[in-house]
């Protein structure tokens, strides 16, 4: 989807993304000791804001102007810092992240650098969209982490992956 589209929508607002998402939340609880995180294709930032409140010192990137913008308010007085920009393009520092999360960003090319970017011991929350449930596209491309939470799941006429890993 376009940047411009997506500036569109976060101008007229997406209520369903203002909430940190259950699997993140049950997820999180496992981890919550505050380090570093980076929210990547972060929207509004609803898992920058949540963790950022709790302590953690937080990158969120996206390419909206518009969510960026938008979470930068939302952020004043809390560790956030926001980057607009491709992650396509992001140069993601190398063993830097105690947390990386990663939400519905559909170009599976950032998983080797996510894997670079983390902490000896780092954590992976990430929930995409994929064709259909029991096709197996991201497993394969976690190669150096630990699964510790993986399930797929039908939704609609897709399926959706959802998981939790550690580095090793």
């Amino acid at each position: 989807m376009s940047r411009m589209l997506w500036n569109e929508r976060y101008t007229k607002g997406l209520p369903s993304l203002d909430i940190p998402d259950p699997y993140f939340l049950a997820m999180y609880e496992q981890f919550p000791a505050a380090g570093r995180a980076l929210d990547l294709a972060a929207g509004t930032g609803r898992h920058t804001l949540y963790l950022a409140e709790r302590g953690w010192e937080v990158r969120a990137v996206d390419f909206s102007e518009v969510a960026m913008a938008q979470l930068s308010t939302a952020a004043r007085g809390l560790k956030v810092q926001t980057l607009c920009t491709d992650l396509a393009e992001f140069v993601i520092p190398i063993e830097h992240f105690d947390l990386i999360i990663l939400y519905y960003y559909f170009d599976f090319s950032v998983f080797p650098a996510i894997i670079e970017a983390l902490k000896p011991g780092g954590i992976l929350i990430l929930k995409l969209a994929i064709e259909h449930a029991g096709n197996d596209q991201v497993l394969p491309l976690l190669k150096g982490l630990q699964q510790l939470n993986y399930q797929q799941r039908p939704v609609k006429h897709r399926g959706v992956a959802e998981g939790l890993f550690r580095k090793l």
